[in-house]
């Protein structure tokens, strides 16, 4: 396949999870109707633990990789979407009362930030 075909497949199901993410962020897990009530919450830990192993599972790798190879556009859209992620979690948290996790955000944010920051300007 050519790249720009694998490129607009890769971005189509990028944007098919960002719109999904949108859902349950609004409507919560129970948008699934298929999912018995009594094990929604045990069943959304489990989602959003194993969302949070493969995000930063994907951080880990990509990031090693952005700075390996000195690769400031990827350091660039790393940071932008950590950036994202955060602000809308911390959106969140903030609406629902949980100002510890906003806390949390903003110390996931510098702790990721920084070496991004540092690489793009040493790069």
């Amino acid at each position: 396949m050519k790249t720009g075909t694998l490129k607009l497949w890769f971005s189509v199901v990028s944007i098919i999870g960002v719109l999904w993410g949108v859902a349950f962020a609004f409507f919560g897990l129970a948008v699934i109707p298929v999912v018995d009530p009594a094990v929604l919450v045990p069943w959304g830990n489990g989602v959003y633990g194993a969302t949070l192993i493969g995000l930063c599972a994907t951080l880990f790798f990509a990031g090693r990789h952005a700075f390996e190879k000195g690769d400031t556009g990827l350091m660039k859209a790393l940071l932008y979407g950590i950036l994202i992620w955060l602000s809308i979690e911390a959106a969140f948290s903030l609406y629902y009362g949980v100002f510890l996790n906003v806390g949390v955000d903003v110390g996931i944010a510098v702790l990721f930030g920084v070496p991004l920051l540092k690489g793009m300007r040493s790069a």
